[in-house]
Order: C-alpha cells, then structure tokens, then sequence
C-alpha cells in the first residue's frame, strides 16, 4: 500500500482554488442553460426557496437567458399557457429560484445532467469540507466517510448537522492523524484511512482496486461507496485533483453524488462521467461499505 507520508494521495485544493466551486459564488460551473417566457410581461419572481412563499429576491423579465446549476421540487406552478410544474430552477448569479414552469429548458421536467439542489430524504446529505477547520483542504476523505455514513443509515461519530466539521475531525482523528494540526509532511489520505474511520463507526468496508462495475453494482444495490479518482473529469468542477467523494445512491437510471468540494448539493450523473473520474492517477480505487 503506498505511504502518505512519501505520497501526496488525495490531495484536495487550496481554499483559493475552491473558493469559487461554493454556493453563491462566482465561478460556478452552469449545469444548463434557459430563457425566461410567459410571463405576459409581469417578470418573473426570484424566490429564495422553491415556493411563491418564499422571499423574493427581484423580478427576471422574459427573454433573459440565464444560467442553471440546480433543479429542485418544490410547490406546482401553472403560467399563463396553463403549463403546471412543481419543478424549480436555482440560479446563482441571481442567487435564487425560478419557478420552471416559466422556463424554456428545451425538455418537459428534469434536464438530463442537471443535479438535484438537495434530498429530503435526510440520507443524502451533502457537506463540504471547507468547514475552516487547519486542514480543510485535504479532508475530502473524512467528509466522504461522514458522507458514506449518512448515506448508509449510520451517523457518524461526534455528528451534528449544525455543525458537521465536528464529525469531519472525528474522521480525521479515527484515521490516526491530528485534526488540529495541519501536518507540513503529509497531505490527503488513502483508501486505507477511509476504512478505518469507518471501522471507528462499526462499519466495515471493503477496498477494491481497478473494479469499477463492481463499485457501480455496489451501490445500484442500495450501498454506498467511497470512490477515488481526479476532479478534472467532474463537468462540475474540472479542478485537476486527486479527490475523494462518494457515490451515495442510484435512482432513475443515475448515480447520486455528494462531493465535499464543490457546491452542497446531490448531483446526478452517469457511469460514463464517474469511469472517466475514477480512471486516473490515484484513482481506480472504491470503499465498498
């Protein structure tokens, strides 16, 4: 097994690289692209949640094209053709939801591609891992494995969802390693780091190396898996980094994602997308719980 201590493994980015990948900033990559319509030339409300009771943040008139890095369900919407959707579009540079029914998407409901802003189901839940914790820029491992707990129906050690960087240094210290020292002579963590923290959690997991069907069975049948590979090939985020994330679930013929470096939200996505991550350096590597 390689050494952390002679190998940089899961290196994630510097926090000024990152920075741009979160909620709200700029520099989130837009997942799709649609235009304003039907709104009789009322505009269309911008609301801070997936409801028309939801706080409007301003109106968007039609004929704006704008940039959509999220869908979520929320309350149904019928515009003035009598459309009805409950379907609804999160824009960042507008910092706010656009109800779906007044957008032309070029598709019915859900875009292909498009993540989910978020999962009511509890299970899924992401957390970043830029929590201002000394070694936040390499703790996709430990996130992951809160993650991967969650999304097994476990809850990790030292968890409160107010506060996650507690878990995520719980993680991080399970491994063996301090959470409160950024350590100049190691960086990121290893497959084997990742099953420990679980174990601490009484799950046992297994690491498979080089079998990526196996890892994509793993989680169609219910369980998730902590995979390894390069952020470079993620549409979402193109950062060329050696990373961890996990693949929390499967439904409607996509894999659910929770990456802890890019935006707090459920992506959906493809085998195609996840082989090309998990096919490079430092990757080709799955925790199996």
């Amino acid at each position: 097994m390689r050494s952390i201590r002679s190998l940089p493994a899961r290196l994630v980015l510097v926090l000024a690289v990152v920075a741009g990948t979160l909620v709200g900033t700029t520099g989130v990559a837009s997942a799709a692209t649609a235009t304003v319509g039907n709104t009789d030339g009322d505009g269309l409300n911008i609301r801070s949640g997936p409801t028309t009771a939801s706080g409007s943040l301003g109106l968007v008139w039609d004929g704006r094209v704008v940039d959509i890095s999220c869908q979520a369900q929320g309350q149904a919407v019928t515009n003035t053709n009598g459309f009805t959707s409950d379907l609804w579009d999160y824009v960042p540079a507008l910092g706010g939801y656009l109800a779906d029914a007044y957008m032309a998407t070029g598709y019915d409901y859900r875009i292909p591609g498009v993540p989910d802003c978020g999962d009511t189901s509890g299970r899924y839940v992401p957390v970043s891992q830029f929590q201002g914790q000394p070694n936040q820029s390499e703790d996709c491992g430990p996130t992951s494995v809160v993650t991967a707990l969650l999304a097994a129906g476990v809850t990790p050690r030292s968890w409160d969802s107010n506060n996650p960087v507690a878990a995520i240094n719980r993680a991080r210290s399970d491994m063996g390693f301090d959470p409160t020292w950024n350590d100049p002579n190691h960086f990121g963590t290893v497959e084997s780091d990742v099953r420990r923290a679980l174990a601490a959690n009484g799950v046992s997991a297994t690491v498979v190396f080089g079998d990526f069907d196996r890892a994509l069975a793993h989680v169609r049948a219910g369980r998730p898996v902590v995979m390894a590979g390069n952020m470079k090939d993620l549409p979402w985020s193109g950062n060329d980094v050696p990373h961890f994330l996990t693949v929390a679930g499967y439904e409607g013929g996509q894999y659910l994602v929770l990456d802890p470096a890019s935006q707090p939200i459920v992506y959906r996505t493809s085998a195609a997308v996840l082989a090309a991550y998990w096919d490079n350096h430092l990757g080709r590597a799955g925790v199996l719980l």
